[in-house]
């Protein structure tokens, strides 16, 4: 398995933020869609290479019905969480190539 992009690490991120910081309630609920429209733009830009699966995108359209049922968003965050973990993990496994002017020259020879 070739290294992951920097985008996909960067969406990664976002999603983990985006999980993190979920809305509750409708006073936080656009700034928080506002988010994840911007990045399902992103995810469509890179998806070329790899298939997403549909909870993602469920999860991140979902989000108003999450704030008003709460069976409904604990259910969606256990199945979202998961499918994140393991995405997360899998850039453990692969870490992504450094960008390219920033790689570490660890010289020890003296």
């Amino acid at each position: 398995m070739s290294a992951p992009s920097p985008e996909w690490v960067s969406a990664l991120r976002t999603m983990r933020r985006l999980f993190e910081h979920e809305p509750t309630d409708r006073k936080s609920l656009e700034p928080w869609e506002d988010e994840a429209i911007a990045l399902m733009r992103r995810l469509r830009s890179i998806q070329a290479s790899f298939d997403l699966e549909e909870i993602v995108w469920h999860y991140l359209i979902d989000a108003d019905i999450r704030v008003k049922d709460a069976d409904y968003r604990q259910a969606q965050r256990e199945v979202f969480e998961s499918w994140l973990l393991d995405a997360e993990r899998a850039l453990e496994a692969h870490p992504a190539e450094p960008e390219a002017g920033s790689r570490s020259t660890n010289n020890t020879s003296r």
